[in-house]
């Protein structure tokens, strides 16, 4: 089916949900030029692009982006010749408001990066901008990638769009590289400064109503960290915009956005009142590089400024660099969102681990937060990454901490694990032996999990019992380890009982 004929059945009042699953698909399988094809359909569809389902249009975009995006990975300089702007731009503008996935005809002019293309891409911004700053931040992504592109067709016009929330942060970041990259003679937005000045109050007024009140951004949840993030963004952003442009009229705005209990906020706004020769913001830099929170960006500031040699150097050690790194992933949003209440370095060693070639130090450090008579408390991992396990360490060995990160940072073809319901005969025969293997051992009520295959050997995971005690259990007939699951709150998963496996093994093996 070509792509006309599957187009056809999308588009329009009369397209069927249910059968736009398998036209998407036979789009999304078909030759490379795809993307360019469907382009130039949905142009020439006229009106009947205000009448389709917005669901399934921004389905048609994404196949659409994709395409173009895989050509132009293979051939970049054919596949962008190929594309027009005012083609993207007559699609952008006809699409119902509804429509999901709209700003990613925005990323293709930004990927052309012609004075036309940008020029079509600013009137675009300007008619209707992206609802989601995240969006925005992809749009806006090519420019901050390449520097062979025409600012002048960009900017200054580009900030007429300074007032929606969702812009203002990428076009800033962008205006901030520039201006830092030396591509540009002072700021960009150094003649909005008024402006600036005047968002960055309102967004640390609206980020302090926050910290009295989380329902000021809204119930819902989700809601609220999309707002958030998107104020923090504006915030930091923002801070680091003025302290570019280097005018005192912006101390008192950065005053009240230090004063903020978010640290990223504090930490940008301090180093801001830094560069402007705040004495007020210095101090506030060397306190924030005691919080394991903001004392990466703390100190980086501070060496930047010249007087680094003014924070303890206690701040700089391994030690107090791994909590940091623990306490500045656990605060970003699609973690905990939040700082820990308290973090605390537990030991390093310099070990062989999985996707290296050489010893790397891996750190171990315990956090905890304090919600009322509630606390969480865990064990995370820095060094070769950072990463916090969702079920309990803090009984475990230390050995076996650093086993279960081991194996949960292995990747390899040959490793993998599957479901005990997608079994077929010859893996059912493995676990059954696996099985009898515990049942002699002691084990009872044992329920296969998963299978899991580690290079050339097999291992099972079962949940089971013994000595009444409930446990996850793996075993590869030779070595077998169980964990108790009962009356714990966040006990290891079946996956997490191989990840302990494999990592065992292959620790030993590399650090013997």
């Amino acid at each position: 089916m070509s792509v006309v004929e599957s187009l056809s059945h999308l588009l329009g009042a009369d397209a069927d949900p249910v059968a736009a699953g398998y036209h998407l698909r036979q789009l999304a399988e078909g030759p490379p030029d795809t993307g360019i094809v469907l382009l130039a359909q949905l142009a020439a569809a006229d009106s009947i692009l205000e009448q389709s389902d917005p669901a399934i249009l921004g389905a048609i975009l994404r196949v659409m982006h994709n395409s173009i995006a895989k050509s132009i990975q293979d051939q970049p300089q054919q596949t962008i010749e190929k594309l027009d702007h005012t083609v993207i731009r007559s699609v952008a503008e006809r699409l119902p408001e509804a429509a999901t996935n709209r700003h990613l005809l925005l990323h293709l002019l930004a990927i052309m990066r012609s004075a036309e293309s940008l020029k079509a891409l600013v009137a675009i911004l300007i008619q209707r901008p992206p609802q989601d700053w995240m969006n925005a931040g992809l749009v806006l992504s090519p420019l901050m990638q390449r520097n062979d592109w025409p600012i002048e067709a960009f900017f200054p016009e580009c900030l007429a769009c300074l007032p929606h929330p969702s812009l203002a942060a990428s076009l800033l970041d962008l205006a901030n590289y520039l201006t830092r990259s030396g591509r540009v003679d002072g700021h960009l937005a150094a003649d909005h400064l008024e402006t600036l000045n005047h968002l960055l109050g309102s967004v640390a007024t609206r980020l302090g109503h926050f910290e009295e009140n989380p329902r000021t951004l809204g119930n819902d949840v989700e809601e609220v960290q999309k707002r958030l993030s998107e104020a923090v963004a504006l915030a930091v952003s923002l801070c680091d915009a003025v302290a570019l442009i280097g005018d005192e009229s912006s101390i008192g705005k950065l005053n009240q956005a230090v004063g903020l209990r978010h640290r990223r906020v504090q930490c940008e706004a301090a180093g801001a009142l830094a560069k402007l020769g705040d004495e007020e913001g210095r101090k506030r830099l060397i306190e924030l590089a005691g919080d394991p929170a903001a004392r990466l960006r703390a100190i980086a500031y501070a060496d930047e400024l010249g007087w680094g040699d003014e924070i303890d150097e206690s701040n700089r050690s391994d030690a107090a660099t791994a909590e940091a790194e623990l306490a500045l992933w656990l605060t970003q949003p699609h973690q905990m969102g939040v700082p820990p209440t308290h973090v605390e370095f537990i030991e390093t060693r310099r070990l062989m681990w999985p996707s290296f070639n050489d010893p790397v130090d891996v750190h171990l450090v315990r956090f905890e937060y304090s919600m009322g008579a509630n606390v969480y408390s865990n064990i995370g991992m820095t060094g070769p990454s950072v990463y916090t396990m969702s079920c309990d360490l803090a009984d475990m060995p230390v050995d076996d901490i650093y086993a279960i990160y081991a194996g949960w940072q292995a990747e390899h073809p040959d490793i993998f694990t599957v479901a005990a319901d997608s079994l077929n005969e010859a893996q059912h025969r493995v676990m059954d032996v696996f099985g009898q293997h515990l049942q002699h051992l002691g084990y009872e009520s044992i329920r296969p999990e998963l299978l899991g295959l580690f290079l050339d050997e097999r291992a099972g995971v079962f949940r089971g019992e013994r000595e009444g005690t409930q446990c996850i259990i793996v075993t590869d007939g030779l070595e077998t380890i169980d964990q108790p699951t009962a009356g714990r709150l966040r006990p290891l998963t079946a996956s997490d009982a191989f990840h302990l496996y494999k990592g065992r093994k292959m620790l030993r093996t590399f650090n013997s």
